[in-house]
């Protein structure tokens, strides 16, 4: 595929696009101060049996790695670890949120874990990135079949 085709044009602008959402997102945390996102944590959890110091934990973790997250994918950089991590991320976001049983915010998580799945399982086309740049864009139809022989 050519990094001019629709399809890596696209990648590459629904990647920026994402990655400006999640790191921003994170970024914004941090500037406004750790403590005052994770108080806000805390007060949703103080309800629950959820233990408060996982919360707090957390809430002074998580903006960290969101900012990383969304930096690496506005570069295109590391993108299939960046998308691992921020979808794992997803899973402990959402695990937390069905804790509170705050169904309609689990449903904007989904939306959020679908974004991470579909830029990962179409990750052959993020040919405008520096991992492009630097060869690490895999080439699915040369590794097809890899490790596997007909006898």
């Amino acid at each position: 595929m050519d990094w001019r085709s629709d399809a890596a044009i696209a990648y590459a602008i629904f990647r920026l696009t994402f990655g400006v959402n999640i790191g921003f997102r994170g970024i914004v945390r941090i500037a406004n101060g750790l403590d005052n996102f994770t108080a806000g944590l805390l007060k949703q959890f103080a309800v629950t049996s959820f233990p408060l110091g996982a919360v707090d934990m957390f809430g002074h973790t998580v903006p960290w790695v969101e900012a990383v997250v969304g930096i690496l994918l506005i570069l295109g950089l590391w993108t299939r670890g960046a998308l691992i991590i921020g979808g794992l991320m997803m899973t402990a976001l959402t695990f937390g949120t069905m804790f509170l049983q705050n169904f309609d915010l689990a449903w904007l998580q989904l939306t959020y874990a679908m974004a991470f799945f579909g830029l990962l399982a179409l990750r052959s086309w993020n040919l405008i990135s520096l991992d492009a740049r630097l060869g690490s864009t895999p080439d699915v139809h040369a590794k097809a079949g890899a490790g596997f022989s007909r006898t």
